[in-house]
């Protein structure tokens, strides 16, 4: 009997504690103070039913299949699955009024519950209905309650998006609640004020310089910022607020236009034309996707699109990244702003990322970790902008001086080259050349009439044709050609000697500097063909890669008296430089079997 007795002391002792002290349900938070603020994340159940299962409310509320919530921001990702969620608030302070939040504001449809004297209270919202449906006039939903002190009472909600599904809820009392929207509206108005300086900024200096660059980088800093009001649901709230059904394709569609002109504000910004040609096109691919999506936010679900847009975006964040590092790489210095701004951008996508995980916790830092992010990089990016035009205007300048110099040596090149054609025509009129060729005219006049005629026709010709080409810059080779025969014929008469001019493989569309090959015919009939009465030059061409060669040969007697320093070879060299600047060689040099004049030309 004893043993009765002790048995029954043992539970009643035992039983003691769970009616002294209550235990409380795992899905019940506790309101303690004025300046409260309780996430409910981890005091909260979840029920998750797939699209096609119906159940209403009162079925919930009796369902068994609720299952404790693990996260402090619960967040599913993208799904079409429906989430209900039930927690219970208890009330230990003196307050009455307090607000339920959630922050996330792109949920399409919510539904909320709350017990109200035997019956339930229903509030329905979303971005798929107009703003006016919200409980409160705010960019994301709160739901205002009274609940009355040492008093508690539980709450439902229903979650339905095509988009990402997350449903982070905390409970803040009145005053805290308003100290939380006063930071929220600070950070907001920095963040849109440093935005606004920007646009207004390289807006002036868009009409200033008037620099495409300027212009892409407007358009993009304008559209994503734009992007971000509508992702933290202030673009729902100030610009279309009856129009639910734009809220739903505003986001893909205005993210798509922004990402566009992010990639055309890196092509220029980093010269990819130029810089690495691959990565250009690559970057021209995304740009066509993007204006796909564009095009795509009409068409097709929200649910499609938000995925396509996810997708474009992490490309679009591993393409940019990697030229940026490329460009820097090959040392184009603008590469450096450009890659630092961003991976400012990308610390701030991770940081919000990690607390839309809940990896990281709700604070200011990482609610606005996107905002402060992006805000960085824009401003790094327009330094990086303004140092881009400040080298380009440096190379501009050194260019400009350079063109300067070239123009002040080009002058100097054709007063030269003018002077050395005004010595070179006094020898080929000179007074011993022509009474030379009178006196063979005259004797000839009476032994052969017939040469004598064919003499002086050809001295006038060749006469008259050059003075008639050597104030040209090139002219064909043909014409040169036939001027270079005409003096042969000439020296053939005067000589009594048999002289051949022959060309191989070379075209009629071929230039030359006029009298060029001329003289180096002269130079070679004048030293090379002492004591013969014959002699043969050969004109060929010679195509190298990128480069032309004139090979002019002729079976005369190699000798030092070659006018290598002469006025003929200043000439030459002086037309050559005024007709292709820079792009030409020439040399002279003693072959097997005679002369060799070699002029190079690269295209």
């Amino acid at each position: 009997m004893s043993y009765v007795r002790l048995g029954i002391f043992f539970l009643t002792f035992c039983a003691i504690p769970l009616f002294a002290f209550p235990t409380q349900p795992r899905f019940t938070t506790v309101l303690k103070n004025a300046l409260g603020e309780y996430p409910i994340g981890l005091n909260m159940d979840i029920l998750t039913l797939n699209p096609e299962t119906k159940l209403s409310f009162e079925e919930v509320r009796k369902s068994s299949l609720f299952e404790e919530s693990k996260s402090l921001s619960p967040n599913f990702g993208f799904t079409k699955n429906i989430y209900w969620v039930r927690f219970e608030l208890q009330n230990d302070s003196n307050l009455r009024d307090w607000y339920i939040h959630v922050s996330y504001p792109l949920l399409d449809k919510i539904e909320f519950y709350e017990a109200k004297d035997k019956s339930w209270n229903q509030i329905i919202t979303g971005d798929s209905y107009s703003f006016s449906k919200r409980p409160l006039d705010e960019k994301s939903f709160i739901f205002p309650i009274k609940l009355n002190p040492k008093r508690k009472n539980i709450y439902y909600f229903r979650f339905e998006s095509e988009g990402t599904v997350q449903f982070p809820i905390t409970v803040y009392s009145h005053e805290r609640f308003l100290k939380l929207k006063e930071k929220e509206n600070l950070s907001l108005g920095i963040y849109y004020g440093i935005l606004f300086v920007l646009v207004i900024y390289n807006l002036i200096l868009l009409f200033m310089l008037r620099d495409l660059g300027y212009l892409y980088y407007l358009l993009y800093i304008s559209l994503y910022g734009l992007s971000q009001s509508v992702l933290n649901g202030l673009a729902f709230q100030l610009f279309w607020p009856n129009s639910p059904h734009w809220a739903n394709i505003s986001l893909p569609f205005v993210g798509g236009f922004s990402l566009f002109w992010g990639l055309q504000f890196t092509r220029s910004f980093l010269n990819t034309k130029k810089n690495t040609p691959v990565w250009d096109k690559i970057i021209f691919i995304l740009m066509s996707f993007m204006l796909s999506l564009m095009v795509s936010s009409f068409i097709f679900s929200y649910y499609i699109n938000i995925y396509f847009l996810a997708t474009l975006v992490i490309l679009f964040a591993i393409s940019i990244f990697l030229v940026a590092v490329v460009c820097w790489d090959k040392g184009y210095k603008p590469a450096r702003y450009f890659l630092i701004a961003w991976v400012a951008l990308l610390f701030g996508v991770g940081i919000y990322s990690l607390k839309g995980f809940g990896i990281l916790p709700a604070n200011i830092v990482t609610e606005y970790g996107l905002q402060a992010g992006s805000a960085i990089e824009m401003c790094l990016l327009s330094l990086g902008l303004a140092y881009k035009i400040k080298l380009t205007n440096s190379e501009k300048n050194r260019a400009e001086k350079l063109i300067v110099s070239y123009k002040v040596k080009l002058q100097e090149a054709k007063l030269i080259s003018s002077r050395l054609e005004v010595e070179l025509l006094k020898n080929n009129i000179h007074p011993h050349f022509l009474l030379n060729s009178i006196n063979a005219t005259i004797i000839w006049l009476d032994e052969d009439p017939e040469t004598a005629k064919q003499l002086l026709s050809a001295l006038s010709e060749e006469l008259r044709s050059i003075l008639k080409l050597t104030n040209k810059k090139t002219i064909s080779i043909n014409e040169e050609v036939s001027i270079c025969k005409r003096y042969l014929e000439i020296m053939s008469l005067r000589k009594e000697s048999k002289f051949e001019f022959k060309i191989e493989g070379v075209s009629s569309k071929d230039t030359i500097p006029p009298i060029v090959l001329l003289t180096l015919v002269e130079n070679g009939v004048t030293h090379g063909y002492q004591g013969k009465n014959s002699g043969i030059f050969i004109l060929k061409k010679k195509k190298e890669k990128n480069k032309t060669k004139y090979i002019l040969f002729n079976d005369g007697l190699p000798t030092t008296k070659s006018d290598s320093l002469g006025t003929g070879i200043k000439y030459i060299k002086s037309r050559l430089q005024e007709a292709f600047p820079n792009k030409w060689d020439f040399h002279s040099k003693a072959v097997s079997g005679g002369w060799e004049n070699v002029i190079t030309v690269t295209e």
